[in-house]
């Protein structure tokens, strides 16, 4: 398959009925308006973005930042001839857009389709309804899920935008999305955490003490996926780590017979492979010190598990995280086991 080549067109704000309390399109894109999206425009566009390559990727225009299917007729048109002559004389393979749930209704995508669209992608944010009426979103939970039902039953490929971290939201309601929107099952789903910006209702609630932006670290953990980069590969590391090491540590039983003895014992999770080394007691440490220990018998044998984690050398960065982030956390989280990163 070939790699992905997107060439973005942003109309910001351009069609959403409501204003978000988190969002000012103008600040993100940089733009204030779209009459620079002549045809022309977009048609050279699309030629520089494409240049010599055009057999190297799948080229797709993207209509972003606004309510595509909620502006008026007269301009998708003017904004999807342009883009529908490239895909008529091959320049470019797809064109896609992103809109409302509330706003593609059987005309809307007729009219999509009659340009070659076959991607939507819809503002979902979230399918709680608390959060969807306090972030001003103007439609529900149940419009998201007949809006994905009526573009799927038109063979639309289908994208669902999530924006985890708005106000109320909790590990509930973020696990609640996540199932209601699996259940759905969209052929993507594109996951963009809560970034306060400055001129947004949000600002506001932010300074009046009403709403407390995400960490990174929580960020991180809503999120799960490679969206937000190295950081969220970096947790999904850590978190395998975690899990390697309790269940090596918990699987194996002790059988022992004498007071000096040494065990050398290898896992391999994935890309990771794990090592115990169990020291004898002469190196062991006292349990008061809450390092990890096995007890046999009625006699307590305090047993120093030295852990090393071996892994490729191209894997390096993405295990041990950005500045080491994996290397200081595991450590402060293996309740004192000792290891080798």
């Amino acid at each position: 398959m070939k790699p992905f080549g997107m060439i973005p067109f942003f109309i910001p704000h351009v069609g959403c009925p409501y204003v978000c309390t988190f969002c000012n399109q103008s600040r993100i894109t940089g733009q204030s308006g779209i009459s620079h999206l002549t045809p022309e425009y977009i048609q050279q566009t699309i030629k520089d973005y494409v240049g010599t390559k055009r057999n190297e990727k799948f080229w797709e225009v993207a209509f972003y930042g606004g309510s595509f299917t909620a502006i008026t007729k007269d301009l998708q048109h003017k904004l999807l001839m342009p883009a529908y002559e490239m895909l008529q004389q091959g320049l470019i393979d797809g064109i896609r857009c992103s809109t409302r749930p509330d706003a593609v209704g059987d005309e809307a995508i007729t009219l999509l389709q009659s340009y070659g669209v076959k991607n939507v992608e819809l503002g979902v944010q979230s399918m709680n309804d608390g959060i969807l009426v306090d972030a001003k979103r103007g439609h529900t939970a149940q419009e998201v899920v007949e809006a994905v039902t009526r573009l799927k039953h038109r063979d639309m490929t289908v994208g669902v935008q999530l924006l985890p971290g708005l106000k109320g939201e909790t590990w509930q309601t973020i696990i609640e999305t996540a199932i209601a929107v699996a259940a759905l099952r969209p052929d993507f789903v594109r996951i963009y955490p809560v970034l306060v910006i400055e001129n947004t209702e949000l600002a506001d609630q932010y300074r009046a003490g009403e709403y407390e932006p995400l960490s990174t670290e929580l960020a991180i953990q809503y999120c799960y996926e490679p969206a937000m980069g190295e950081l969220v590969v970096n947790e999904q590391y850590k978190q395998r780590i975690e899990r390697c090491i309790d269940e090596h540590v918990s699987q194996y039983k002790y059988l022992i017979s004498n007071d000096c003895f040494s065990l050398i014992e290898d896992a391999t999770y994935g890309s990771l492979k794990l090592s115990r080394v169990n020291v004898d007691n002469s190196g062991c440490i006292d349990n008061t010190n809450n390092d990890r220990t096995n007890y046999i018998g009625n006699n307590s044998i305090a047993i120093k598990h030295n852990i090393i984690i071996s892994y490729p050398r191209s894997l390096t960065s993405k295990v041990r995280g950005l500045k080491n982030r994996n290397v200081n956390t595991v450590r402060c989280c293996i309740d004192g086991l000792q290891y080798v990163l």
